[in-house]
Order: structure tokens, then C-alpha cells, then sequence
């Protein structure tokens, strides 16, 4: 394995090190605020529970991403400490891509949860909503080893690459 697929896996490790960070933050605040206004998390409809997500999580780690991949720095805190940029290309449309299966799996969770507290079997639907994001980023770790760590699949569609600061 090449330096720069070693850098990325490392860079993405701390970056996503720090969105753990801040959604174990989010967890013991809405835990918090759920015992206080007496709510069961488990009986918020998943639409509603997949809104909150994605406003509180989703969107803030979307716009994170963007702001420091098309800033001056060409990078996340991660890649910034592995000297790797993104170049050229939409880090619009690389990041929605790369957010889109953690997205969809939400999704499924929230939805395997409204099912399991209805005491309901779970939808097949539902299945395809938590398995197929994996095989997506299956195909994207893949991507990237293939591709040397200069680009991954939603670094071709969005026309970007990475290289060395």
C-alpha cells in the first residue's frame, strides 16, 4: 500500500475521531434533554428522529468537511496533519457522495428501531436501508486502494483528486 492510501485511511481516522467526539456530545445532550421533558427515544418517529439527525449531525459534518476541503487549507484537520489536499473538481458533490450511505444508514436505523418498538417484523426495505450503505463504502475503501489513494469513486464523479501538501 502506497503513502498517500495510508495517509488518507489516517486522516479519515482522525477526522472521524472528532465526529465521534461530537456526536457522543450530541448523544448526552438530547439523552439529557429526553429525560428532563420524560420522551422515549425509541417512540420518536423516525421521520422526525432522521430530521433532528440530520440537522444536528449530518448537515454540521457535511458543511465542516466542505468549508476545509474548498478553503485555502485544501483539507480536513486529518488531512491537514497527513499533508494531503483535495484538488480541483466539486467538493460539493465529493462530499454529499461520501456522506450519502452514512446518511441512508441513519435512516435505517431509525426506521429498525420503529419497528422493533412496535414489536413488528422489520421490512425488508428497511434491510436494503442499513445493508447497502456498507457495500457502498465497501466500494469506496476499495476505490480509494485501487485508485492509489489519489482519488476514490466520488472523487472521480466529483472530478477531484488528493495529493501531497
Amino acid at each position: 500500500m502506497n503513502k498517500l492510501v495510508i495517509r488518507r485511511l489516517l486522516a479519515g481516522m482522525i477526522d472521524y475521531g472528532f465526529i465521534m467526539i461530537y456526536a457522543m456530545i450530541l448523544l448526552a445532550f438530547f439523552s439529557g434533554l429526553y429525560f428532563l421533558i420524560q420522551v422515549n427515544p425509541a417512540e420518536v418517529h423516525p421521520l422526525l428522529a432522521q430530521g433532528m439527525g440530520f440537522c444536528v449531525l449530518t448537515l454540521p459534518v457535511f458543511f465542516y468537511f466542505f468549508k476545509a476541503e474548498s478553503g485555502s487549507h485544501q483539507g480536513t484537520f486529518g488531512k491537514r496533519l497527513m499533508r494531503i489536499k483535495v484538488v480541483s473538481g466539486s467538493i460539493f458533490i465529493r462530499n454529499f457522495l461520501k456522506l450519502l450511505p452514512w446518511e441512508v444508514g441513519h435512516a435505517g436505523v431509525h426506521w429498525m428501531i420503529f419497528y422493533a418498538e412496535k414489536g413488528q417484523e422489520v421490512p425488508l426495505w428497511v434491510w436494503v436501508l442499513l445493508i447497502l450503505p456498507q457495500l457502498v463504502m465497501l466500494v469506496y475503501w476499495a476505490s480509494i486502494i485501487i485508485y492509489k489513494g489519489k482519488s476514490s469513486l466520488y472523487d472521480r464523479v466529483a472530478n477531484c483528486f488528493f495529493q501531497h501538501s
